[in-house]
């Protein structure tokens, strides 16, 4: 028998532990996909919003993302494993073949030393990224 556990912010959705079931209400929601390139994305449509069932899986199982700009990713790169121990919560951007330059932690870190008025070329010789990674995160921040 699989368990479930409920969404922590949508009422009476529940999700098992390796996203094969979605409930609301006890009723199956219907999980579509959009096949793109070699891995198909698995999402559900609530309120107009397309939400990812990596997400789903996540929230129901791990909790909500310390800051809403996380995505849910898959720790080993298998895209067809949803079990909420292959999850993790990540930057948007990167995958397993190109992964991200700096965990959410680092970009924390960065960002306080960006405020804190330290140039982009001594963060990135720190982190050991370019210096346009940086430029970069500065200017996703900013928007």
């Amino acid at each position: 028998m699989k368990k479930f556990r409920y969404h922590p912010e949508i009422e009476g959705l529940k999700v098992n532990e390796d996203g094969s079931q979605v409930l609301l209400n006890e009723s199956p929601v219907e999980i579509k996909i959009r096949k793109s390139g070699n891995n198909p994305f698995k999402f559900w449509i609530f309120k107009g919003q397309q939400i990812g069932l990596a997400r789903l899986v996540m929230e129901c199982w791990n909790g909500m993302p310390p800051t809403p700009k996380l995505s849910a990713k898959h720790i080993d790169g298998d895209y067809k494993n949803y079990h909420y121990s292959n999850l993790q919560w990540g930057a948007n951007g990167g995958n397993s073949k190109n992964p991200a330059k700096l965990n959410p932690t680092q970009r924390a870190q960065v960002l306080t030393k960006i405020e804190a008025g330290i140039s982009d070329s001594e963060i990135a010789r720190e982190y050991g990224v370019s210096r346009n990674a940086i430029f970069n995160l500065r200017k996703k921040e900013e928007k």
